[in-house]
């Protein structure tokens, strides 16, 4: 709430009239509106006006009080009048104790206005929180929360709700956050007095209000039934065009409700923060504009949107269907039927042919106290976009590639008397390679020791991000292949780019030698990941995606069950 600081200007033999809001105090200089030769005052008022005396007079009681150079009188009202006018203040001027100069009048007429927002993030708006101007982290903060409208309300003709000029359907202010005025007064405000709402130029991007237009008379039943089916009574007030409008005065005891709507996510150049004003402006001499006399405000922090990392439990898993894929949709669903969860297929006649579910898009949400929804982060491939190899998995762990544990393990292989066991060469190549090949070829080794530089970098990136000890993370066999631009892709499936439902993972089938008829590199992978109380499925990808530069991962998507904590609790 800001008051604006009020000298008003009486007049001896004059009446005065004053608007005011409730519980703002107003001042007026006794001794400039004394009449000449004055020596003493008096004040009387009306019960609902209370008044003090700076410097305080030595009198006391109803006496005249004694004029000294420099009085003021400082008076609020503490309640809404009914009616205009309905209350008074009279200054009476004395030269001797009884002997009357003349007299000031003051007509007062006060209104209770308050801006209110979910301040205390209980989801419900309370009457003029007394915190409803700030925000504050952490349980025993405070400051209200707001939604980016990105959803969609309508099945045909899709676009984000905030990019639509209207609202359209009542069930996209659920996607709003919830403002109310609430006005307490007369019939209507004096004349040249009116009520404005505003915002800055940087928040004109980032937020638009609604209102309720006065449905004054209409049935309540009858006015849902109405907006259920068509919903143009919610007129656009603030936003990129608007940064000011003035709202209605009811009059009486009233509230109207205004509806908040989120249109950017906070990142670097974007705190979150919104700030939203309401003025009751006065007029002003002729040719000269309006100047407020109360400002309430309230803020809002715009709700950061929140991935759903894999160790979140699943919800739903996603896949795309096409017309070379089968063998990994087979594994798929044997995988998440064994998991106990719903598999969710997108057939080829509605991705359009594209495969790439995880490049695609990412699953997260977001969440305010009155309101949690799935919102989907849509990032189209492109063709540049490339998974670092490393995941993260239930307790804490970090799987990360590793050349240097895939050539230990081959070299372990080879003295073991198993140089001779073959696996498939290279990017999909149909033909077999030996391990003694693999461990000859120089060129390989040198592209291999240049990636495990560049993950050993952002392995202790990680580590010093994360906190992470060298215990928290395992090494997984990967070899890689450096292409043009020096841009490395996996030598054989990658299996850190796996899926993880819960304890059950769906793992790339790596195709790696074989050793006793088992695949040496599944073996190994299924002895780190058994050791942390994991299942391991493998998944064949090798035609579908890893020849394509994918895997698992990227073909596969998962809704997740959201964080119970909630993000505004955080201690920042």
């Amino acid at each position: 709430m800001i008051i604006h600081p009020r000298t008003l200007r009486i007049e001896y033999g004059k009446t005065t009239k004053v608007m005011c809001v409730v519980g703002t105090e107003l001042t007026v200089n006794i001794d400039r509106s004394a009449p000449p030769s004055s020596k003493y005052f008096s004040v009387q008022c009306s019960p609902r006006v209370q008044y003090r005396i700076t410097p305080p007079p030595l009198e006391s009681g109803t006496l005249p009080t004694t004029l000294n150079g420099n009085t003021m009188l400082l008076f609020t009202m503490d309640t809404a009048s009914e009616v205009g006018n309905d209350s008074k203040l009279s200054v009476m001027y004395y030269g001797e104790k009884t002997e009357v100069l003349g007299k000031a009048v003051v007509h007062l007429t006060a209104v209770e206005i308050s801006l209110d927002v979910d301040a205390d993030r209980d989801g419900q708006v309370e009457r003029n929180n007394p915190n409803k101007g700030s925000w504050m982290w952490g349980p025993k903060g405070h400051g209200a929360i707001l939604l980016v409208n990105c959803d969609s309300e309508h099945t045909y003709g899709k676009r984000r709700d905030s990019e639509r000029a209207e609202v359209s359907r009542v069930s996209d202010l659920k996607d709003m956050s919830p403002m109310v005025l609430r006005t307490s007064g007369p019939a209507k405000l004096p004349e040249g007095y009116k009520l404005t709402m505003h915002i800055s130029q940087g928040d004109a991007e980032s937020v638009r209000v609604f209102r309720t237009r006065s449905t004054a008379g209409m049935h309540q039943t009858l006015k849902n039934l109405f907006y259920k089916s068509f919903v143009k009574d919610y007129p656009l007030v603030l936003g990129s065009e608007d940064l000011s409008k003035e709202v209605p005065y009811l009059g009486g005891n009233a509230e109207i409700n205004f509806y908040v709507e989120g249109l950017r996510f906070p990142d670097k150049d974007f705190e979150g923060l919104i700030s939203i004003s309401l003025s009751l402006l006065e007029p002003s001499s002729q040719g000269f504009p309006e100047t407020p006399i109360f400002t309430d405000r309230v803020v809002f922090r715009v709700a950061p949107w929140i991935m759903t990392p894999n160790t979140l439990n699943p919800l739903e898993v996603f896949v795309c269907s096409t017309s070379d894929n089968y063998q990994f949709l087979k594994g798929m669903r044997r995988l998440v039927e064994n998991s106990g969860y719903k598999l969710k297929v997108c057939h080829e006649y509605m991705n359009r042919g594209d495969r790439w579910m995880q490049d695609e898009i990412e699953f997260g949400y977001i969440d305010s106290p009155h309101q949690r929804f799935p919102v989907v982060l849509d990032s189209p491939r492109d063709g540049e976009l490339q998974d670092f190899p490393y995941d993260v998995l239930l307790g804490f762990r970090l799987l990360l590639a590793s050349p240097d544990a895939g050539y230990k393990l081959f070299r372990g292989l080879q003295n073991d008397g198993h140089g001779q066991a073959k696996m498939f060469d290279g990017l999909g190549a149909e033909e077999e390679i030996t391990v003694d090949e693999i461990l000859s070829d120089d060129k390989l080794g040198a592209e291999n020791n240049y990636v495990q530089s560049c993950i050993d970098w952002n392995r202790d990136v990680l580590k010093r991000e994360l906190g992470l000890d060298d215990d928290d993370i395992i090494d997984l066999p990967i070899l890689f292949h450096v292409m043009e631009e020096n841009r490395a892709v996996a030598y054989y499936p990658d299996m850190v780019n796996m899926v993880v439902l819960g304890k059950n993972l769906g793992i790339p089938k790596p195709f790696g030698p074989k050793v006793d008829g088992r695949c040496a590199l599944e073996a190994e992978m299924t002895s780190l990941m058994e050791g942390l109380g994991l299942s391991c499925t493998y998944i064949d990808d090798f035609a579908s995606y890893h020849k394509l530069l994918g895997e698992v991962h990227c073909g596969s998507n998962v809704r997740r069950e959201p964080f119970s904590f909630k993000w505004w609790n955080l201690e920042m």
